[in-house]
């Protein structure tokens, strides 16, 4: 299987030390992992970048495990100084992600703005997804960009913006940029009325990176506020086992993984999660042709220990 099975904490809505979200994705035979760079690079800056990433690597080591990608953090409704600022500030995080081989970086398109109109802000929005591509380009790191398609963002806000899945697109390839490319979120997709035909349209060069989650059986699509989404399955709006289909015809090669919502799934712990949209991609692989590894019988053992911060 050449796609990664990614582990993506926050699109679980978790999070935990390094060396504990790492246990999981390997606990959960996951042979890849979206890293928190923020992080990685506040550690590099205490002490050096091999101490920052020795857990990374161990793993790396062991076990083959590779990194998805990382969340870029940067707010793209900033104001032109804000955001210049903020534009700066990602030269550093993303030589750190290029040292660490990262080829792929992620952020999301604001879904309403208070500033300008759509044909207006569409312009603003072109323009600096475009910067951010070419400052990643330099680094050889790809930029996948989605959005969100949740009612409730739109609440409060004068302009509504990207919204739906014609919007998204004519964005991204508006951008006119061979280092950008789609973060296709399929919960957005099917509440931003999209469908498996405009999918299907898309080519490996299009795609970044791939997260699957469903609507909850009782939501519908028309109201549907982004805490609304569950771990995938297999049919639905969207069939799953199409687009994983569709993925391997078409030889992509990046991350896919599952998402959903924290709030589905209150009370529950870290390992039940995972172990859930593990359980649950699995079953749209299997069910697309696919091979995937069995689970681990045991524990992981050889990534070294990170003790607890003190204070």
């Amino acid at each position: 299987m050449k796609m990664i099975k990614n582990f993506s904490p926050g699109s679980l809505g978790i999070n935990g030390r390094q060396t504990e979200l790492l246990e999981l994705a390997l606990t959960y035979a996951f042979n890849g992992i979206d890293i928190d760079m923020h992080e990685m690079l506040r550690r590099s800056q205490r002490t050096d970048v091999a101490d920052a990433a020795k857990y990374l690597e161990a793993a790396r080591k062991a076990f083959k495990i590779r990194i998805g990608g990382f969340d870029l953090g940067i707010d793209l409704d900033a104001d032109e100084d804000t955001f210049t600022a903020a534009l700066t500030s990602l030269h550093p995080l993303a030589e750190l992600a290029k040292e660490l081989g990262i080829k792929r970086a992620y952020t999301r398109v604001p879904a309403a703005t208070d500033r300008l109109p759509y044909h207006e802000y569409f312009e603003v929005q072109r323009t600096r997804l475009g910067q951010i591509a070419d400052l990643l380009a330099v680094r050889e790191i790809k930029l996948g960009v989605g959005f969100s398609a949740g009612k409730e963002l739109e609440e409060g806000k004068q302009f509504p913006f990207i919204r739906n899945v014609e919007g998204f697109i004519a964005l991204v390839r508006g951008v006119g940029s061979a280092n950008i490319g789609f973060y296709v979120d399929t919960w957005d997709w099917v509440v931003g009325d999209g469908a498996l035909d405009q999918f299907s349209e898309l080519t490996a060069a299009d795609i970044v990176a791939v997260r699957l989650c469903s609507l909850r059986p009782e939501s519908d699509p028309a109201t549907a506020a982004s805490n609304e989404r569950v771990v995938p399955a297999q049919e639905g709006l969207l069939d799953h086992v199409k687009v994983i289909q569709h993925l391997v015809a078409i030889n992509f090669e990046g991350p896919v993984s599952p998402g959903a919502s924290g709030a589905s799934y209150k009370g529950q712990t870290r390992e039940s999660i995972v172990q859930r949209a593990q359980v649950a991609l699995d079953e749209i692989f299997v069910a697309a042709g696919l091979t995937v590894a069995p689970l681990p019988k045991d524990l992981i053992e050889d990534i070294p220990y990170e003790p607890n911060p003190i204070g």
